[in-house]
């Protein structure tokens, strides 16, 4: 008997169980790259003007970052909203998950709005699933999960259909798949500065200028009181000042941990990229029928 076909599933609940290990053990959101190693995302850089941005319009995102981070981000969004419909990127990311600061690993990208479709395929230190898909509105809301091993594809027909917002999921994950890419991030951001605002308790800061992936951001930090229903005590967040996107975010805990870092790499925007690009044997995974 082969091996292949030793381990073909042979009833539903064999796959169940499989498809739980997979969940318990795949986090989407886990990632460091080294440039986080030393606490900050960006490199410094001299003082001067920004390639594609002009003086006077510097000079307007300067004043709103010394002096209403809602504005900036309000601004930020709708200028990604009007100007983009899809990337490409490396993602590199790492979350601290029941105390644990997990290994750094890096996600080639493909990012399309509409609808909404994320790819990934992981470069460095993949978890026990190497491939994400998931496309809103498909497979009965459920993300597709290609298992790095060959004999865990065997067991699971090839991909696994995980809820990406699904307890065992979330037990291993701050942020699910469906709340990927720039504009919910820049959502997630605001929803708290508004609520912070309301309260009376946001402090925003301005930190000048840095480079980061080569390009100039500006470095804008909140800071919040201790609440739970606030995912941190300090946030640090990269605007790239020309293209007006958030390309890399920190956050550190009441015990000035680092929480998560992510950074988005080499972006690529309006490469053209269709629902074609997005479906399972276009990213090498295979589904069961």
């Amino acid at each position: 008997m082969t091996l292949r076909r030793y381990l073909r599933p042979t009833n539903a609940r064999l796959r169940l169980a499989v498809g739980g290990v997979l969940a318990a053990l795949f986090c989407i959101q886990c990632t460091r790259s080294d440039a986080l190693r030393g606490g900050s995302l960006a490199q410094a850089v001299t003082p001067g003007s920004a390639a594609g941005v002009s003086p006077r319009r510097l000079a307007e995102l300067e004043r709103l970052a010394r002096t209403d981070h809602i504005a900036l981000l309000r601004l930020a969004r709708e200028y990604y909203r009007k100007n983009y419909r899809d990337y490409t990127c490396t993602f590199v990311k790492q979350e601290r998950i029941n105390g644990q600061l997990r290994p750094e690993q890096h996600i080639a990208v493909k990012f399309l709005e509409q609808p909404f479709s994320v790819a990934m395929r992981w470069t460095r230190n993949a978890p026990i699933g190497d491939r994400v898909l998931y496309v809103q509105g498909r497979y009965n809301g459920q993300m597709l999960v290609r298992p790095k091993a060959k004999f865990l594809r065997a067991l699971v027909g090839g991909a696994a259909r995980r809820n990406p917002e699904g307890k065992d999921v979330m037990a291993n994950t701050l942020r699910p798949v469906t709340m990927f890419g720039f504009a919910r991030l820049m959502d997630s951001l605001l929803e708290v500065y508004e609520l912070a605002a309301s309260r009376g308790e946001l402090v925003g800061r301005f930190l000048g200028y840095r480079e980061m992936d080569g390009r100039r951001v500006m470095v804008l930090e909140r800071v919040l009181p201790a609440r739970e229903d606030y995912p941190a005590k300090r946030t640090v967040w990269y605007l790239d000042v020309e293209r007006l996107v958030p390309l890399g975010l920190e956050g550190y805990d009441w015990d000035d941990r680092l929480v998560c870092a992510y950074a988005y790499k080499d972006v690529k925007f309006n490469v053209g990229l269709t629902e074609d690009d997005f479906t399972p044997q276009a990213n090498g995974m295979r589904v069961r029928k």
